[in-house]
């Protein structure tokens, strides 16, 4: 029951985090240390080490939610690409350098931005946690954004980062806990 509370939890806390919910403000200290709080508690109920258990959420609120991933959220959708903000990211001068100018902030290298930016984290947690599955947590995330953004573009949704934002917070969770 507690990890069904949960996974609905995260959802919602990761659209609060991504700047819905106004009524409850934007205080980004707050926000982390709700979610810190959360997930170290979910986790010790879940019989992980009261250790292991910090050390996951540390790195849950730290590294995976807390780093920038920069304007890349949009998968390639920008008319004017905002520079700064990419290279914010600690990997975006090593990608530039492999990647054809031509093919800079496009879907393909959003993606590969948005998967590593999530992939290195869960592979931390996934290696703390001793389970393997979290891992995919950096694919699974990138491609909910990458849906999302296509059935905007389709017009079966509106709104393609609050819905992103709401399924990233249920399979971040569901992938923690299963």
């Amino acid at each position: 029951m507690i990890n069904m509370i949960y996974i609905l939890f995260l959802g919602c806390w990761r659209r609060w985090f991504g700047g819905g919910f106004d009524a409850l403000g934007d205080n980004r200290f707050l926000q982390h240390v709700i979610g810190f709080l959360c997930c170290a508690s979910v986790l010790y109920l879940n019989h992980y080490l009261p250790l292991q258990s910090l050390c996951v959420a540390l790195c849950l609120q730290g590294l995976f939610w807390a780093r920038s991933h920069g304007c890349c959220f949009d998968l390639g959708r920008q008319t004017q690409p905002d520079e700064s903000r990419y290279e914010q990211l600690w990997y975006w001068k090593y990608l530039k350098k492999y990647i054809p100018n031509v093919a800079l902030y496009g879907f393909g290298c959003d993606y590969i931005v948005m998967l590593i930016r999530y992939t290195g984290p869960a592979v931390l947690i996934s290696l703390i946690l001793m389970k393997p599955s979290f891992a995919f947590a950096g694919i699974v995330l990138t491609n909910i954004y990458a849906v999302c953004w296509y059935l905007y573009d389709w017009g079966y949704i509106k709104k393609p980062t609050e819905w992103a934002e709401i399924l990233v917070g249920f399979s971040t969770a569901i992938l923690l806990l299963v």
